[in-house]
């Protein structure tokens, strides 16, 4: 199954969101690959809308595979770059 992992704040804005495989990993290592995304400073451990402090959520997808998934995360992927583009104009 395919899962996804998001650090996201009170109200479900998300920083970061990453989808694996439990085929090949797990919770765990997808959790230290978020932390050494924050170390590096791509992001912040804070809601760059609201500026509350995240949380981590694991959840299960509707897909068995990443081939079946790979199009709805990019897909996803494409609106939070519009989103991102429209919020740091506002900032």
């Amino acid at each position: 199954m395919i899962w996804i992992t998001q650090w996201l704040c009170p109200a479900r804005h998300c920083s970061i969101a990453l989808a694996w495989d439990d085929q090949e990993t797990d919770a765990r290592s997808i959790e230290r690959r978020g932390e050494e995304i924050y170390k590096s400073g791509i992001a912040n451990r804070y809601c760059g809308i609201c500026k509350e402090k995240l949380h981590l959520e694991h959840g299960r997808t509707c897909f068995k595979t990443m081939e079946d998934a790979t199009p709805h995360l990019l897909a996803d992927q494409e609106g939070n770059k519009m989103a991102r583009r429209i919020l740091s104009r506002r900032n």
